[in-house]
């Protein structure tokens, strides 16, 4: 018994050896990307997590996943079971001539004499593989010489989940099929025999069938009906005499069980249960690209509250009043939004006017009046946020100290650029100056020679408060200095 028993321990390493190597050849498959995620424990993103949804459905709720990201493999179903399995068997042959075991009734007259026990993984909802360890009694029948005989057999056999092969869930998640099908091996300890002793160490082939009957996500019944095919017995089940060897792959033996299949892991569902609604997915995948497109959109490139898909005006200055088109509210109709012409106007003094007066050729102002307008910042060019972009209505401002220029011929200018206090100050630096060198290239296209413009770079402007949208505004600004 002591060999027997290393034999069993041999078996059972150099099987779990197998299976860790099909682990590993499983996870080097997988995206590298994945395996990344995982060896850095990275949380799932939103979006990963609306990759598994619940499907109503009149007969089941199923996890649905790899719906939207087909690159994601992970397996969203457990894997690993055991079985353990009490029933009867039904020994066929060899027999020495005038010994018969015990033929049971399975209703009148029940024999408890075979337990097996097995482990099993899935590598995918059809596929997987099971180590299994059982024991035998042989049993004189009435009529026969007395014996009993043990036997104690390991098999590594590959199972088929029939049901899902099939497609039975449209039908039924409560009854499942498997099928198995591997190579075994046997000791059958019997009168004078010895492990491995050039005794009844028997080679086999190994099938049947496992109904599923399931129970919860966790347990499940099974009724399982085997056929052993022994190829190299040397003593008959009996134990009372030795094979002619061409009897010696003769032997069969059935075995009819039943049992409890127990499920492990994480996730919902077991890999014999689990199944992908192609028809939900599609619908799903076509549901997310709607979301998606609704999302575009609902875009709000100018910020003003009105979404793109409605905004005739989507490039309007943020924080000012706009209509239910999103076009900016001018009454006046000067290209100034009256909201940013009115806080102006009563900060600066009328612009607006003085600028109109000077374009139509009604001015009164001398140059020195319009020297301290442009120097005391009264003339500004403003952008919208995080833009490089001159605003129609601040056009006039430049045409302002176009005129000055070109009525001064010996007059310089500083031009001046700024940036409200969002970002930090290396970008505002780089913004203010793009923004100032925008102003330049307008005047320069416009007669005005480079050598008389001087490019200033200010970066953010914190004098007004930040919490502001109007405000903040003002700050966003090109200003001028002449001389």
């Amino acid at each position: 018994m002591n060999s027997l028993k290393k034999y069993f321990v041999f078996a059972f390493l150099f099987v779990l050896t197998a299976g860790l190597s099909q682990e590993k050849r499983d996870s080097d498959k997988k995206d590298p990307v994945e395996k990344d995620a995982k060896n850095k424990r990275v949380d799932k993103s939103d979006s990963e997590k609306r990759d598994s949804v619940y499907i109503p459905n009149k007969v089941i709720n199923k996890t649905v996943s790899d719906t939207v990201h087909p690159k994601d493999r992970e397996k969203n179903y457990n894997r690993w079971s055991v079985n353990l399995n009490v029933g009867t068997n039904i020994g066929i042959r060899p027999f020495t001539d005038g010994y018969y075991a015990t033929t049971p009734n399975y209703f009148t007259k029940p024999e408890f004499n075979h337990v097996d026990f097995n482990v099993r993984k899935m590598f995918n909802t059809k596929f997987g593989v099971m180590l299994d360890f059982a024991y035998d009694n042989f049993s004189a029948d009435s009529g026969s010489p007395e014996f009993s005989n043990n036997m104690y057999r390991t098999s590594f056999q590959g199972v088929l989940n029939m049901h899902r092969t099939m497609n039975w869930e449209e039908f039924t998640e409560t009854f499942g099929l498997q099928f198995h099908l591997g190579p075994g091996f046997s000791f059958l300890q019997a009168p004078g025999t010895k492990t491995f002793s050039n005794y009844d160490n028997i080679f086999s082939i190994i099938g049947g069938a496992t109904l599923l009957i399931k129970v919860s996500e966790k347990v499940a019944f099974n009724l399982d009906y085997t056929i052993i095919s022994n190829l190299t017995h040397h003593v008959a089940l009996d134990g009372q005499s030795d094979l002619d060897p061409s009897l010696s792959r003769t032997g069969s033996i059935y075995t009819t069980t039943l049992g409890l299949t127990v499920y492990f892991g994480k996730k919902e569902r077991h890999a014999d249960w689990y199944w992908e609604n192609l028809n939900v997915k599609d619908e799903y995948k076509d549901l997310l690209a709607r979301v998606e497109d609704l999302e575009t959109m609902m875009n709000d490139s100018d910020r003003d509250g009105v979404p793109d898909y409605l905004d005739v005006e989507n490039n309007t200055i943020g924080g000012v009043l706009v209509d239910t088109k999103g076009r900016a509210v001018d009454l006046n109709n000067n290209g100034i939004p009256d909201e940013l012409e009115s806080y102006i106007n009563n900060t600066y003094g009328d612009l607006q006017a003085t600028v109109n007066n000077l374009i139509s050729g009604d001015n009164n102002y001398s140059n020195i009046q319009m020297k301290n307008m442009i120097n005391g910042q009264y003339v500004n060019v403003f952008f919208d946020f995080d833009e490089t972009r001159i605003t129609t209505g601040t056009i006039s401002a430049i045409n302002f100290l176009l005129k000055y220029l070109n009525a001064n011929p010996n007059s310089n200018a500083e031009v001046i650029g700024y940036a409200d206090e969002f970002g930090d100050f290396d970008y505002n630096i780089g913004l203010s100056r793009r923004r100032a060198q925008r102003v330049i290239e307008m005047l320069v296209r416009s007669g005005i020679d480079p050598n008389r413009l001087k490019l200033v770079v200010k970066g953010e402007d914190a004098s007004v408060p930040k919490d502001s949208k109007l405000a903040r505004q003002l700050v966003r600004r090109v200003v001028f200095k002449v001389d």
